[in-house]
């Protein structure tokens, strides 16, 4: 028998469980996501070892579903249903499905309900439950370190079927990434870039607007980047921006070049694809990008971004994605972003390096192409002149690409042997693009080579090639990398523009700079007089000969690597191709 004092302080706590539906232990939680934009499914968890745990808090008595997606749809997906029925009793169990149908009993369960409870008062299910990161099960989605496209669903009942069309949605983000410091943005100057306008009253607009930054008395550092999202309305229809530095022509200074077109002198911008007004063509450096999803940029705490070196302002330009699917008129909302900078220098000075492919034409994907590859290098020559001896540190990193990008990957040779990729994103996710801090920081030395590897589908535009350019329905192949410290390097290359015109009959041209890209115009042969390039990719015949070789030589082929001088360049020769630890081969 148990003693009076221990059988009433159990007693008590068992009271306590039951008036408050929630469990007395009360577990903190590193990151925190609402998975609806409304509150009714928050999302917590946090990655211990080679486990993940999660904490759903969903507003719903029926079932409650999370999922992990390779597309961000039923189909593929790796799926946990779990909830409270009318009886208090809980279940929970492991799912995979192989469409937009009710989903299959996998025969391995690996997820693990840890604790289920309701609070019925406020129609809320509370969940706790865990997994490995990585099952070694075909029929479960390895979660890692790239992104995560998570689906959710809530039932009305604790009847599992297929939930329909409503209470349910998707979500990218990064399960397992690294540390956040600390940062006390109260004590920072911040320059604060703010977009208010009225929402084009079209689905989906790009608007772009010019701004000029801060004048300083002297070089600070920026320390962190952060989104302003000040309304209900900002947050709905903000889908993403990209933030450019912006550099004048040579016969002209950036205030004869920007100044009248920045918002501070009342210039509200234009839509960036079919203006001809703005200088769109002179703001090509990315420096910032946020998408729905998006957290904070935090600096490492010896790291600084340098601005206020030269006299004079620097010029940004800031492509917004306004996303208005029931084409809603008259909404006015702003939409902006901060750097907080600060004059008390940080010892390490960063830099933004560009790699991948040029941007032009002689980045084409066939039409109805599943998994067309392309790729840009940065020659061992490149890194050899252009770093010191003990090279640069790569600490965070951007994967760019399109509409039609599905993966992504940024290789790393030293000699002929393969070394760690430096990031890779194998569900790409064009609405959810970050500056992903790494968990692992990586060296660069000098002779080491960065090939970016795109992999993109063209099946969604119905026959149509994708022809590369600025738009996002154009096509693009880049990884921005931050790095320390900073040195004078741009790294990418591209195909020979005449000799890839040259594969398709084309024999002399002429271009035409427009809004958002260089378009080629054909003059010769006779037949396609006329025909933008755009326009003879998509009436060319396509065949299954002409592809393999296409393909084999715009991945394995020469291109030109651009460093200040130009040199051939491609993978190197017999190398040894790094291969992921396979943790599932290893426990066999």
């Amino acid at each position: 028998m148990l003693p009076k004092l221990e059988f009433l302080l159990i007693l008590v706590a068992a009271v306590l469980q039951i008036c408050s539906g929630a469990s007395i232990k009360q577990h903190i939680y590193a990151n925190e996501e609402t998975l609806d934009g409304e509150g009714r499914y928050l999302l917590r968890w946090d990655v211990v070892q080679d486990t993940i745990e999660f904490q759903v808090e969903a507003e719903t008595l029926g079932f409650v579903g999370f999922g992990i997606s390779p597309s961000g749809t039923m189909t593929g997906a790796d799926i946990f249903i779990a909830g409270v029925r009318t009886d208090g009793s809980t279940y929970g169990q492991d799912f995979h499905a192989t469409g937009e149908t009710t989903p299959i009993l996998d025969t391995q369960q690996d997820w693990r309900l840890l604790e289920a409870y309701e609070l019925t008062a406020e129609n809320k299910t509370i969940l706790k439950f865990s997994r490995l990161l990585n099952t070694c099960d075909e029929q479960d989605f390895a979660i890692g370190n790239d992104t995560s496209r998570i689906i959710w669903a809530l039932g009305a009942t604790d009847s599992i079927g297929y939930h329909g069309a409503t209470n349910r949605g998707t979500k990218s983000m990064n399960l397992v990434h690294a540390t956040t410091p600390e940062l006390d943005v109260s004590t920072l100057q911040n320059y604060t870039i703010a977009v208010n306008i009225t929402m084009p009253a079209i689905d989906t607009a790009y608007w772009c607007t010019f701004h000029k930054g801060p004048t300083l008395t002297g070089k600070h550092h920026i320390v962190a980047f952060d989104t302003l999202l000040p309304s209900l309305e900002s947050f709905q229809h903000t889908h993403h921006f990209v933030v450019y530095t912006c550099k004048a022509p040579g016969n002209q200074t950036d205030e004869e070049a920007f100044d009248r077109f920045t918002y501070q002198n009342g210039n509200i911008g234009d839509h960036c694809f079919t203006t001809q007004e703005l200088p769109i063509a002179q703001c090509q450096s990315v420096i910032y990008t946020w998408a729905k999803g998006g957290k904070m940029m935090i600096f490492p705490e010896d790291v600084g971004f340098p601005i206020g070196e030269t006299p004079t302002a620097e010029y940004y330009m800031v492509e917004i994605h306004y996303d208005n699917p029931q084409l809603l008129e008259g909404v006015l909302f702003e939409t902006g972003l901060a750097m907080y900078h600060t004059p008390d220098l940080r010892p390490i000075d960063a830099g933004i390096l560009a790699l991948g492919q040029y941007v032009d034409v002689s980045l084409t994907v066939p039409p109805n192409q599943d998994a067309f590859k392309v790729v840009g290098h940065c020659s061992p020559q490149c890194t050899q002149e252009a770093l010191e001896p003990e090279g640069i540190t790569v600490f965070a990193s951007m994967l760019h690409s399109h509409k039609s990008g599905r993966k992504m990957r940024t290789r790393h040779f030293r000699g002929n042997v393969e070394l760690p990729w430096i990031d890779f994103d194998n569900q790409y996710d064009f609405d959810f693009q970050q500056n992903k801090i790494l968990l692992e920081t990586r060296q660069i030395l000098p002779g080491d080579q960065m090939s970016v590897e795109c992999t993109y589908s063209s099946v969604w535009r119905r026959g149509d090639p994708v022809i590369g350019g600025h738009s996002t329905y154009e096509e693009m192949c880049q990884n921005l990398l931050w790095y320390y410290p900073r040195v004078g390097l741009g790294c990418m290359s591209r195909y020979d523009v005449d000799t890839h015109l040259a594969d398709f009959g084309v024999e002399t041209y002429h271009t035409v700079q427009e809004a958002s890209s260089l378009r080629y115009i054909i003059d010769t042969p006779v037949s396609i007089a006329g025909d933008y390039f755009d326009l003879v990719a998509t009436k060319f015949n396509w065949t299954e000969e002409f592809l393999r070789a296409y393909q084999e030589e715009r991945l394995n082929g020469d291109q030109m690597s651009h460093c200040g001088t130009q040199r051939p360049t491609r993978y190197p020769d017999n190398f040894v191709e790094y291969v992921p630890e396979d943790e599932c081969a290893m426990k066999e």
